[in-house]
């Protein structure tokens, strides 16, 4: 069976970051995901990242950042209050930036948006010459 998931969303709060009583870095956030064809519906995943990841989420990732998400699904249960409570969750494994925040949002001024990355102009190729054939003397052809 495969367990593979890709999201791509926006980070709903800053992540939390802390350590486990053996030493590994964990950091948590939650991740809005919008439907592209009605804006009300809305899903919220919540997604796990350890070590490495953990450390760069925690470093960079803030409410608000465009992130794309693979990881895996995990499920938790456990009980409380005599109710027994699962959870589904996505454990990372990568964590990237989709996009940048415009720059009048982090400085909170009125400057105008940084230019967004545009896809590289098509390359044209012309149809290359036809070779010409090369001329031999008879003289050069072995009997």
């Amino acid at each position: 069976m495969i367990n593979s998931v890709v999201l791509a969303g926006n980070v709903v709060a800053d992540p939390e970051s802390r350590n486990t009583n053996s030493g590994k870095a964990v950091a948590t956030f939650r991740l809005a995901i919008n439907n592209p064809i009605n804006d009300k519906d809305v899903v919220y995943i919540d997604v796990d990242t350890w070590e490495k990841q953990a450390e760069f989420v925690g470093s960079y990732v803030k409410k608000g950042s465009s992130v794309s998400v693979i990881g895996r699904l995990k499920q938790d249960s456990w009980e409380k209050d005599g109710k027994k409570i699962t959870k589904t969750l996505v454990v990372a494994e990568r964590v990237g930036f989709l996009g940048s925040k415009k720059k009048s949002e982090d400085a909170g001024g009125d400057e105008a948006p940084a230019p967004r990355a545009t896809k590289p102009a098509a390359k044209s190729y012309s149809k290359p010459a036809p070779k010409q054939a090369a001329q031999q003397d008879d003289d050069d052809i072995p009997i």
